[in-house]
This record gives C-alpha cells, sequence and structure tokens, in this order.
C-alpha cells in the first residue's frame, strides 16, 4: 500500500484493492452506481480511485474516470478526507464532479464548481418497473454508429464508439431512415448487478410525442433483465422528466450535487480554507 499522511488521523491509499473500493461504496450503492459499475473491468472504462482511512476505517473515497475526456468522477465519504483526497491526489486542472450533498464542502476547498446543479438520483427495480413502449422500438449497435451520431451531434464523437454501442444497452426510434429519438445505458455491470440509463434525447420537431418515454422504457426493460437496479440522473427542478420516469416506476432515491469544476489556485485553496473567498 502507498499511504500518504495528510492531517492527523487521516491517510491516502492509491492502491485500495477494488474490492475494499466496491464495500465502502456499496454502502449505499444506488448513489454509488456509475462508480461501481467503472470499477466492473467488464465496463471498459479505466478508472483510478483513491480511498482515505481514518484509523484504519474507510471514511471516503474518490473515482475518476480517465478515459472520457471530460474526466468525470464521484466522491463521498468524510468531507475533511474528500478534501485531502482533492488537495494531495488529484491533479486534474477540470474535472465534472458528482457527489452527495454533504460531500461539497471538501470538495470545494480544492476545486470551485462552474456550474453545480442539484440533481436526484432514480432507481427501479423489476417489482415496480411499469414500462411505456407506444412506439416501435431498433436495439441500436455498432452499425447504427452514424445514425446516433447524426443524433447526438459531431462532439458526442470521443464517446460514442463501435465499442461502446456494443457493450452497452440502446434503444431508438426512426422516423424514415433518420433516428429521431434514443435513450441507453451510460455504464453497467452484470456482475455487481447495476446499470445506469441516460442520454435521453429526441430531436425538437418530434418532441411531446411520447418517444422518449418509449426509449428509456425500452433500455430500462433491457437493463432490468440483466441487472437488478437501474438508476438514471434528472434535475431536481426537471419536472415533466421526473414525471416521466416516476410513471415508468422509477422513484428519488436522493439528492446529490453533479458540474463541472476547476481546481483552485494554491492562494484559492489557502484564502477559501481561512474563509476570505465567497465561492
Amino acid at each position: 500500500m502507498t499511504a500518504a499522511r495528510l492531517l492527523p488521523q487521516i491517510q491516502i491509499d492509491e492502491r485500495a484493492p477494488a474490492a475494499e473500493m466496491r464495500a465502502f461504496l456499496g454502502r449505499d450503492r444506488l448513489m454509488a452506481a456509475y462508480a461501481l459499475a467503472d470499477l466492473d473491468p467488464e465496463s471498459g472504462e479505466r478508472a483510478r480511485w483513491w480511498l482515505a482511512r481514518r484509523e484504519d476505517e474507510a471514511v471516503a473515497c474518490v473515482l475518476l474516470v480517465e478515459m472520457l475526456p471530460f474526466r468525470p468522477c464521484f466522491a463521498t465519504g468524510d468531507s475533511e478526507a474528500l478534501a485531502g483526497i482533492f488537495r494531495e491526489a488529484i491533479k486534474e486542472p477540470r474535472l465534472i464532479v458528482a457527489a452527495p450533498i454533504p460531500a461539497r464542502p471538501g470538495i470545494e476547498s480544492v476545486y470551485r464548481f462552474d456550474r453545480c446543479d442539484r440533481m436526484h438520483r432514480m432507481a427501479v427495480e423489476i417489482e415496480t418497473f411499469r414500462p411505456r413502449v407506444a412506439h416501435a422500438v431498433v436495439r441500436l449497435g455498432p452499425d447504427q454508429l452514424d445514425d446516433v451520431l447524426d443524433l447526438y451531434g459531431s462532439a458526442s464523437r470521443s464517446y460514442f464508439t463501435p465499442r461502446r454501442l456494443a457493450r452497452e444497452v440502446y434503444f431508438g426510434v426512426y422516423a424514415g431512415r433518420s433516428l429521431v429519438s434514443a435513450a441507453g445505458t451510460h455504464v453497467r455491470s452484470t456482475e455487481l448487478g447495476i446499470a445506469a440509463v441516460g442520454n435521453v434525447l429526441t430531436r425538437v420537431a418530434y418532441r411531446g410525442r411520447g418517444l422518449a418515454t418509449t426509449c428509456a422504457s425500452a433500455v430500462t426493460e433491457a437493463a432490468l433483465e440483466q441487472h437488478r437496479d437501474v438508476v438514471l440522473n434528472v434535475r431536481h427542478d426537471n419536472g415533466p422528466a421526473v414525471a416521466v420516469y416516476t410513471r415508468l416506476g422509477y422513484r428519488t432515491h436522493a439528492p446529490f450535487i453533479e458540474g463541472p469544476a476547476v481546481r483552485r489556485a494554491a492562494w484559492d485553496r489557502l484564502a477559501k480554507m481561512f474563509g476570505k473567498t465567497p465561492g
């Protein structure tokens, strides 16, 4: 183990076994769904993680997905320990951070949110799922990559790859030869029995017809065939989306925060530590 001493009784382990990370994240597996799936070697994501301990007890962790250009990371646990991880171990200039609300002070002592969205983590199980498929849906795979890129835009080219479409679960609705609506899983782990639904998008001209509901329902149903828990994220103030997911049987598990964050300069971190800056 490589451990760096921070404050009294707090140590960071940058080589903690994945099983230990899973055990800590498993205390709230629905909130930590993305991170748990990213720990699965079969997910295809390349992740690094840091586990903080106080007197040999795990108290906080951060997981960073390195292969995606926008650098998503999940942080949870003791605020003081999280501050130590972000200060001493993570040097990325920019991150997309997701975390339970109590983790925010520790994160903001080192990183400044450019935008901090209040989100809801919603979840569904097979017992509560209520399918609503009102249109003909098609399973999307590598052969439909060009259609997917046309729907989501050229900026999504680094994210959508043949390998991702082969690995994840995507469904779409076509109007003629044009893919007009789609949804899929961001990440999933059959070993851990968990999947995250997202990328729900419908072309503007086709909105209001229930296409997004159909796609989200089809993805959820397929995901539940292989995973015990299926989750998704939605902004807390997006009432129409919350209503759609509620009709499908999703329930709100817990609130969290998410947004792009930039690493503070050294002087800014000191000023923040001593309460000299409002941001």
